[in-house]
Formats: C-alpha cells, structure tokens, sequence
C-alpha cells in the first residue's frame, strides 16, 4: 500500500493555521496563472527531504482550473541551491483528468522557475530595497563559489521579476486588510512610504491578524510571499 505523508495547506502560508472563510474566499478570486500549486511543505530544503524524499506528501486539492479532484500523476526532479550546497529534490506532480492538466506541488521555500532557494532572494531583496546596495554589491555579498556563484545579470531577472509582481501583490494586501482590519489608518499610513516599504508594512499587519499568536517571520517571509504570488 502506496504511503503519504500528510502536512497542512493554509492559504495564509505557513502551513500550521487556516486563514478565515472570507480571506479564503478572497484568495479564490485570483486565477492561478502557472501550472504550479505553491504549499507550505516544511521549512527547509533539508526538512523537505526528511520526509519527501521518497514518499509524496498528502494532497487533496482540486484543480485550480475547473476545480475536479487532483489525482497524483508521478514526479520529476529539479535543483534547488541554498547558500552552500546545490540539492536535487523531488517534485511530485498531480494530473486533472477532465481538463487534461497536470500541476506542480512545489514547496513555498522555492520560486517558480528559480533554482535559488527563498532564503538567498529575500537576503538580495533586502539588500537592494532596504540597504540600497548596488547589483555588484549584492552579487559580492549573496554569491559563493561552491555553488557557482551569482551573476549580476542574475540579480537583475531577480528585480524584474519583482516588479512584475509588485503592484498586484500591494493591491493583493490592501484587498485583504480592508476585508479583515477595522484600522483605518493603516492605508492611510501608507501614502508617505516607498512600494517596497509599503509591501513590508502591509504584509506584517494582515500577518499578525492572520497569526496574532505567532511572531512575524522576518527571516523568512518570502515563503509566504511566494504563496501569494501564485494567486495574481
């Protein structure tokens, strides 16, 4: 008998609590534009392996598409690099027979189509918004030899990618406070701050009234970013 191992899907990242109906609901609204599910499937590329390495998470899901159950539809395996090693890691894919479509269970520590693993891009993020550091600077300071190392042309696809995803994820939070918050100065707390410093403002407050249990995860909110992006 095939084994699974199960593991829990909040929409709000995470991956511990569920985020409330109406926040569910105001994820469903956004379209799925990749063939890839984002979940929360451990912390780590290593907790990843210790328990996936050989046996398929537990998946339930529907198809994102025409919402029809999700059958487990084989693997395939891809690179993922952290700031010393480069690992290969399984990635399980699930099969939509009535639409004909097969998707990606990728873990939320990694980018769609970046081999780079959360961790390295949130540090260059930071680097380039926060600390105003060049493309050579932060190329000098993320890059590491063992793992090839990291071009500057590298670090720029990075930024692109971020500001196509900018606006629609500041938009994506602001929807979300005005559903959840009664504050009504925190749009207004807005207007003085950069889109970057806006980004990280909003995403802290709908965290904490998502998780008012739980500290804000500032190594390590790109994940959760990561799970955001895949619903714009």
């Amino acid at each position: 008998m095939r084994q699974y191992r199960k593991v829990n899907h909040s929409l709000a990242g995470g991956g511990h609590k569920k985020s409330p109906k109406r926040l569910q609901s105001l994820w469903r609204g956004f379209q799925y534009k990749l063939m890839i599910i984002i979940k929360y499937l451990g912390k780590s590329i290593k907790s990843y392996l210790k328990y996936y390495q050989e046996v398929p998470p537990y998946f339930e899901g529907n198809c994102p598409e025409c919402d029809h159950k999700l059958y487990r539809h084989g693997k395939y395996f891809r690179s993922a690099i952290t700031k010393k090693k480069i690992r290969w890691i399984p990635i399980y894919r699930w099969l939509c027979s009535p639409c004909g479509k097969t998707f990606s269970l990728l873990p939320d520590f990694l980018l769609p189509y970046q081999v780079h693993n959360g961790k390295i891009l949130q540090h260059a993020w930071i680097l380039r918004y926060m600390k105003k550091k060049s493309f050579a600077q932060i190329q000098s300071i993320i890059s590491n030899n063992e793992t090839g190392g990291i071009s500057v042309k590298t670090i720029k696809r990075w930024e692109r990618f971020w500001k196509q995803k900018e606006s629609d994820l500041i938009n994506l939070l602001n929807r979300g406070l005005v559903e959840l918050s009664s504050d009504s100065t925190i749009l207004f707390m807005t207007k003085q701050l950069s889109n970057q410093q806006t980004f990280l403002y909003l995403l802290e407050k709908l965290w904490k009234i998502l998780h008012p249990d739980r500290p804000y995860p500032f190594c390590g909110f790109f994940p959760w970013i990561n799970q955001l992006i895949n619903k714009i």
